[in-house]
């Protein structure tokens, strides 16, 4: 659910400021990660000493992406955006192995200091401490930037780019820096994302973090683009109707196979009931 939910806000504020829909969110998630298992397992320490390093270190290739490649192809159309994205994740994927010891990289406790056996039983339903560390975290974090959004310099700048960066250039608003920390906290996002996720997988690829990718996009779809909080909003429903098929499985097992259809399914629905998405807006042309 955190690694899925702080996903679908760095694809959101990609899209928004840069329109452009970044394939390679997940591969620049897996960096991160990366960095702080390979610094947790070469020096000894927890990973979540070193996540801000990982975390650091996605924050500037995300920067590093939009000032040396999205800022040469400011007038590139969204297609051809989006084969740039494509193109970075095969960049990545072939860097990844040369830099870091990917084999060795087994599935490492963002918080090893909590068993994952330890949590929380409401019911049929077990909910993992580390879990519940992972919710308070995506909290803080989300809180933070939506009241920066809200209440900042910083977070009108980034509407008024997300509105038309165009207008937003001409009323003295700098979008080249606006564009590339949002792709910075994107990154960033996505590196703490993909730090809590690999507490229950194997990092042994880049792609580790594509399932999480696509359920983002998925959000996005349908919570709508048209606000920065829909997505996020559409995460969190696509989370609730996976407990809630979950549950349904477990009476009725035979449904286990079909549990990701059935979810994608009604999504699916949802979609085709409000195209614009569940917090879209219907655009009007004037002629």
């Amino acid at each position: 659910m955190c690694a899925g939910i702080l996903a679908t806000f760095a694809v959101t504020l990609i899209f928004k400021t840069s329109y452009t829909t970044n394939f390679a969110q997940g591969v620049i998630s897996a960096i991160g990660a990366y960095v702080a298992v390979e610094l947790s397992m070469k020096n000894g320490y927890p990973i979540w000493m070193v996540a801000i390093v990982g975390v650091l270190v996605a924050f500037i290739v995300g920067v590093a992406i939009d000032v040396l490649i999205f800022r040469n192809g400011r007038y590139v159309n969204s297609l051809g955006k989006q084969i740039i994205t494509m193109g970075l994740i095969s960049i990545i994927i072939g860097v990844i192995p040369f830099i870091f010891s990917v084999a060795k990289m087994e599935a490492v406790p963002a918080f090893p200091f909590i068993h994952l056996t330890q949590g929380l039983q409401i019911g049929e339903i077990f909910i993992q401490y580390n879990t519940i560390i992972g919710v308070a975290i995506t909290i803080i974090l989300l809180a933070a930037v939506f009241l920066l959004l809200q209440k900042s310099k910083w977070g009108l700048s980034v509407r008024a780019t997300a509105s038309n960066e165009i207008v937003a250039g001409m009323m003295g608003i700098n979008t080249k820096v606006i564009t590339a920390i949002s792709w910075g906290i994107a990154g960033a996002f996505g590196a703490v994302a993909a730090i809590i996720y690999i507490g229950n997988v194997t990092l042994s690829n880049g792609y580790v973090m594509t399932t999480t990718q696509i359920n983002a996009f998925l959000a996005g779809i349908l919570g709508g683009f048209a606000t920065f909080h829909g997505p996020v909003f559409g995460a969190v429903i696509i989370y609730g109707l996976n407990i809630l098929v979950g549950c349904l499985c477990i009476h009725m097992p035979e449904l286990s196979t079909w549990k990701s259809a059935i979810v994608y399914l009604i999504v699916m629905l949802l979609v085709l009931w409000k195209p614009q998405g569940l917090f879209g807006k219907k655009l009007v042309k004037k002629v």
